[in-house]
């Protein structure tokens, strides 16, 4: 692994995930000295954010909204909460049946 970090430009990136989508990981990642955690990230934004969303901001970190990100937050424990909850109603339903 090399000491210092390679920064690939829009470009390349959809260069790379081209490659990647043809050959698959572990040929994308020995062509091109990239890591597949780097190709799955840039892949999972090129879904959701369009090519638009591969360029290197100065910091993509405080480019999102604090509100936006606590929302974020906020969701993925409801998100939980609700999970939790349907779990319980499942083993509830389990008793009774088995008490029946």
């Amino acid at each position: 692994m090399s000491k210092y970090r390679k920064r690939f430009s829009q470009s390349e990136k959809l260069e790379i995930l081209n490659y990647y989508k043809q050959y698959g990981g572990a040929r994308t990642k020995r062509r091109y000295n990239v890591s597949i955690t780097s190709i799955y990230r840039w892949h999972d934004t090129l879904e959701n954010e369009g090519p638009e969303g591969l360029h290197n901001p100065v910091s993509r970190k405080s480019m999102i909204d604090p509100e936006l990100e606590r929302l974020r937050r906020e969701n993925n424990a409801l998100k939980a909460l609700v999970a939790d909850k349907e779990l319980e109603l499942r083993i509830k339903d389990a008793m009774l049946k088995k008490s029946q």
